[in-house]
C-alpha cells in the first residue's frame, strides 16, 4: 500500500474524517441478509465435507476429501490437510497455511463451469467420477492479482453444495460495499489539494470560497465565513499572516460536510430515532426497523450491528450518529439502485432457455470508431464493444490484398483492418466481462478464395472456442446460454444440406436491404469451408411470418425503415413477436444513419427482437439505455425476456393496447420522490462558469402504452444557485401497464433564462431492477463514463395492481 493510501485509510479523530478501517470486520459479519443465510453460515462454521478436484497432469484427475470450514474471526476458508502437509495445494492464499482468504475470491460458479469439471464430464463413465455430478460441483475462482489457480470442488449432496455457493457470493458483495467510500475519500483528498491553490498545506478563507464556486455553491458571504469559523477549531497555524484563520485537512473535511448537510436525511433519522432513548443516537434496532419499513430488506440485528460498528464516525459505535446514519446511506453498496447482487451475479437458473428468449447485447458495424463514411476501423473498436458486454459482434468481410480477408464498411472510406487481427482480438477479450456465447456476425463479401482463409482463421485461432456442432434431427429449440459457455457461434449464410461443395447463394440475406437495389449482389458464391461452420445462427432472407419451411436455426437481419413498418402494424406486430419465440432476429440502424447515430431501441425490445445492434462508439440516449438493459444479470449481456415474450400462446401487442391478462400481468404503480442531488457537475464536466440552476426530468420509457402516457413524464421545479447538494422533494407518481419493459430514467439539466437547458447527467434502469427505499443513483453521462460523486438521492415505492 502506497503512503498516500496509508494516509488515507488511516482513522482520524472521531467525527473528523471517514475512513475504511474495519473493512474486514464489516465483510466478516454483515453476513446475515436473512435469517436462513444466517443458518447457512453457522453449519459453514461448523464445516462440511467436501471433495477437492486437482489436475495431476500425468496422473490424471484426482479427488482428495477434506473437511472446509468458516473462520469468520479472520476471514477465511480452512481445510483439514490430506497426510502430506508440505505439499497441500501450493496455491494457498498464505504462504505454509491451510487456508484461503475470503477477500481473494471474485466469483463462485455452481456446476460445471471450469475447465477441470469439463473433464470430468467427458469421464463420468469412469468409477471414481460416478458420484460426481452438475448438482454437487462448484468452484471458487480469486483475483487475478492473487495468483490463486480456481478451487473446484464437490459436495456430498445439493444442499451442502447451494449452502456454500449461496455464502459465499453474498460474501463477494459484502466484502466490496465500502468501495465508494474508498472513492469519495479520494474525491475529499482532491478537493482539498485544487483548493490549496498556495500549496501551503491550509486553506485560507479566499480558498475556501473560491472552493465553493468550483464545486457548484452560492452563498452569501456572511453564510461562508460562519461555516468557516464553525470547522476552524484549532486554530491551525498561528504564525500565518492569517493569524489562525485557515482550516487543516481534518477541519476541511468537517467544514465539507457542513456545506454538505443533508435535511432529507436529516429527517428521517429523525423519524426513527423518536422514540429512542438515547439522545439523537439511532439504536441498531431503530436501523433494522428502517431497512424493513422501507427498504424492503429483511435483515438480522447482527448485521444492523456491524453495519453501525462500521460505518459510526464517533467513538461510540454501538448506535449510529446522524452522521453515521448519513455515511452508511451513502457509501453502502446495497443502498444503490441497482443492487449489487444484480450488478455482479449471474441467475445461472434463468440461462437454461433457448437462445431466442433473450434480449442479446449487440453490436452493429463493431469495427468503426467513428462515422459509417470516412470512420476509422478499429481492433480497439471490438475490444472496447467486448468490455461493455457485448455479445453479438459485427465482421462485414471483404476481399484483401494477399489473399488475406479485410474488414471496413465497403464502398466507403473507412479504413481496413485484417480479418485475422480481428478474430485474435475477440479470442482474447471474448469471454472477459461475461462467459456466455459470442456471436460473430459475419456480412460475407468475399471471394471463395478468400472465404476459405477466413475458415481456416477460425479454426486455426479459435480452436476449440468456435462452436462447430452439427444440429441433430431431434432438436426442435436453440441451445440455452448455459450449454454455450466459452463459444464462439458463428451467424452468416449457409449451404443447402445437398450441397457437397462451393455453390450459389441464391437468396440475399444482405445488411443493405435499405440501400439502392443496383448495389445488391445476387447469386453469390459460398464456401462449404465457411459454411460448414454455420449451425444454429443460419442467416436468411425474411420469407414471411407464416412460412412453413422455417425452421428454429433460421434468422433474418431487419432494418431499421422494415422494423418500424412491421411493427406499425398490429397483425404484423403479433406475428414479430411470435416469429421470436422462436428464431432470432437482428435489428440494425439505417443506411441513411451515416453518423453513426442509432435506431430507437426499446420498440424492436417490446417486439421480442434479441439482437438489436447499435454503433457502441456513439455517446447518446440509445447506448445509455442498451446499458440499462444489460447492466443486471452479472452484465453477461444475456437478459430473459419477460413471459410474453417467450411464449408464442400469450396474446399481446407491442402496439397501443398491448392486450395483456391483467391477472398474470399487472400493471404498476410506481411512486418516484426526487429528494436531492450531490455534486452535479457544470456541462461538460468544467470547473469554471456560472453555478449552475439544476432540475430533473423523470420518464417512463417502454411499450407505448406507458411511452405515450403524458403522466409519465414529469420534471420537477429547478433549484437555483446550487449544484453541489440541490434539495427538490418532489414526488411523482407513474401507472405503468408493461412495467416488465420498462425503463425508469432521470435526466439532470441546467435550467438557462437564455438559451438551451444543457444536460449535466443521466441514470437509467429497468423497472424490474429498481430495488424500493431510499436509494442512490450515480450520474452518467451518454459514454457511459461515472460522474462519481455526482448522484441523485430518491425513494421508490411500488404497488402492483391486477
Amino acid at each position: 500500500m502506497n503512503k498516500e493510501m496509508e494516509k488515507l485509510l488511516t482513522p482520524k479523530e472521531d467525527g473528523q474524517k471517514l475512513s475504511i478501517t474495519g473493512w474486514a470486520d464489516f465483510a466478516r459479519d454483515a453476513l446475515v441478509r436473512s435469517h436462513s443465510v444466517k443458518e447457512r453460515i453457522d453449519l459453514l462454521k461448523k464445516g462440511t465435507q467436501l471433495y477437492k478436484v486437482r489436475d495431476k497432469g500425468m496422473r490424471g484427475l484426482q479427488l482428495y476429501k477434506r473437511k472446509y470450514w468458516l473462520d469468520m474471526e479472520n476471514l477465511l476458508i480452512h481445510f483439514s490437510p490430506h497426510k502430506d502437509p508440505s505439499s497441500t495445494l501450493g496455491c494457498t492464499a498464505f504462504a505454509g497455511s491451510d487456508s484461503y482468504s475470503l477477500k481473494d475470491i471474485c466469483e463462485v460458479r455452481d456446476g460445471y463451469q471450469t475447465d477441470i469439471f469439463n473433464k470430468i464430464s467427458e469421464k463420468g463413465a469412469m468409477p471414481k467420477f460416478s458420484n460426481i455430478n452438475n448438482d454437487t460441483s462448484f468452484s471458487l475462482i480469486f483475483d487475478k492479482e492473487s495468483n490463486i489457480h480456481e478451487l473446484d470442488l464437490v459436495a456430498e449432496d445439493k444442499e451442502t453444495r447451494d449452502t456454500w455457493v449461496d455464502a459465499i457470493k453474498h460474501l463477494i458483495v459484502t466484502l466490496k460495499s465500502l468501495s465508494h467510500q474508498k472513492e469519495y475519500e479520494l474525491y475529499l483528498k482532491n478537493q482539498f489539494r485544487k483548493a490549496d491553490s498556495n500549496n501551503s498545506g491550509y486553506l485560507d478563507f479566499e480558498e475556501a470560497k473560491d472552493l465553493c464556486k468550483s464545486l457548484n455553491i452560492k452563498l452569501e458571504k456572511e453564510d461562508l465565513r460562519n461555516l468557516f469559523n464553525e470547522a476552524n477549531t484549532e486554530k491551525s497555524n498561528p504564525a500565518s499572516k492569517e493569524k489562525g484563520e485557515v482550516l487543516n485537512e481534518d477541519e476541511f473535511v468537517s467544514f465539507y460536510y457542513k456545506l454538505m448537510r443533508r435535511p432529507e436525511i436529516d429527517e428521517i433519522f429523525r423519524r426513527y430515532t423518536k422514540n429512542s432513548n438515547q439522545s439523537n443516537r439511532m439504536t441498531p434496532e431503530a436501523l433494522l426497523d428502517f431497512l424493513k419499513e422501507e427498504q424492503k430488506d429483511d435483515l438480522a440485528i447482527e448485521e444492523c450491528k456491524e453495519i453501525v460498528k462500521n460505518f459510526e464516525s464517533s467513538a461510540d459505535k454501538t448506535s449510529f450518529t446522524k452522521e453515521g446514519f448519513t455515511h452508511f446511506l451513502m457509501f453502502n453498496d446495497w443502498q444503490e439502485l441497482l443492487s449489487p447482487i444484480s450488478r455482479t451475479q449471474v441467475k445461472a437458473d434463468q440461462m437454461v432457455h433457448p437462445l431466442s428468449h433473450y434480449w442479446i447485447a449487440s453490436s452493429h458495424n463493431t469495427y468503426l470508431s467513428g462515422n459509417q463514411l470516412t470512420g476509422e476501423s478499429s481492433i480497439d473498436a471490438y475490444i472496447n464493444a467486448l468490455k461493455w458486454g457485448c455479445r453479438c459482434v459485427e465482421l462485414d468481410c471483404w476481399d484483401g490484398d494477399e489473399g488475406d480477408p479485410i474488414i471496413y464498411h465497403g464502398h466507403t472510406l473507412t479504413s481496413k483492418i485484417l480479418f485475422k487481427d480481428v478474430v485474435e482480438a475477440c479470442k482474447k477479450y471474448a469471454f472477459e466481462k461475461s462467459d456466455f456465447p459470442l456471436i460473430f456476425s459475419i456480412e460475407n463479401h468475399c471471394s471463395l478464395e478468400q472465404q476459405d482463409r477466413m475458415a481456416e482463421h477460425l479454426t486455426s485461432i479459435l480452436g476449440d472456442m468456435l462452436y462447430t456442432e452439427l444440429i441433430q434431427d431431434d432438436e426442435k429449440n436453440m441451445p440455452s446460454p448455459m450449454s454455450l459457455r466459452g463459444k464462439i457461434l458463428v451467424k452468416a449464410k449457409r449451404l443447402p444440406p445437398s450441397a457437397t461443395g462451393d455453390d450459389d447463394d441464391n437468396e440475399d440475406e444482405s445488411d443493405d436491404d435499405e440501400r439502392d437495389e443496383s448495389k445488391k449482389k445476387k447469386d453469390k458464391k459460398i464456401s462449404k469451408k465457411l459454411s460448414d461452420m454455420v449451425n444454429y445462427i443460419h442467416a436468411v432472407h425474411f420469407p414471411g411470418f407464416n412460412n412453413n419451411d422455417a425452421k428454429f436455426f433460421h434468422m433474418s437481419s431487419f432494418g431499421e425503415s422494415k422494423t418500424k413498418k412491421i411493427i406499425a402494424d398490429p397483425e404484423t406486430a403479433r406475428d414479430f413477436v411470435k416469429y421470436n419465440t422462436k428464431q432470432l432476429s437482428r435489428i440494425y440502424p439505417g443506411a441513411k444513419r451515416q453518423d453513426s447515430s442509432n435506431l430507437k431501441i426499446v420498440e424492436p425490445w417490446c417486439a421480442g427482437c434479441q439482437i438489436v445492434a447499435l454503433n457502441y462508439q456513439t455517446d447518446d440516449r440509445q447506448n445509455h439505455l442498451n446499458r440499462a438493459m444489460f447492466a443486471a444479470n452479472g452484465g453477461s449481456g444475456y437478459i430473459l425476456k419477460p413471459k410474453f415474450l417467450r411464449d408464442s400462446i400469450t396474446a399481446y401487442s407491442p402496439t397501443s393496447p398491448s392486450g395483456l391478462n391483467r391477472s398474470e400481468f399487472p400493471s404498476l404503480i410506481l411512486s418516484v420522490d426526487i429528494l436531492s442531488g450531490q455534486h452535479i457537475p457544470r456541462p461538460h464536466g468544467v470547473d469554471e462558469g456560472e453555478v449552475i440552476d439544476p432540475y430533473v426530468e423523470v420518464k417512463i420509457r417502454g411499450h407505448p402504452d406507458d411511452y405515450n402516457e403524458p403522466d409519465n413524464h414529469k420534471e420537477t421545479e429547478s433549484v437555483h444557485n446550487n449544484g453541489f447538494n440541490p434539495t427538490w422533494k418532489q414526488s411523482f407518481v407513474f401507472t405503468i401497464k408493461v412495467p416488465e419493459v420498462a425503463f425508469l430514467e432521470f435526466k439532470v439539466k441546467d435550467h438557462s433564462h437564455s438559451g438551451k437547458d444543457q444536460h449535466l447527467g443521466s441514470y437509467a434502469i429497468r423497472i424490474k431492477d429498481t430495488q424500493e427505499g431510499y436509494r442512490r443513483a450515480y450520474l452518467l453521462d451518454y459514454s457511459g463514463k461515472e460522474l462519481k460523486p455526482a448522484s441523485l438521492f430518491v425513494k421508490i415505492n411500488k404497488r402492483w395492481i391486477k
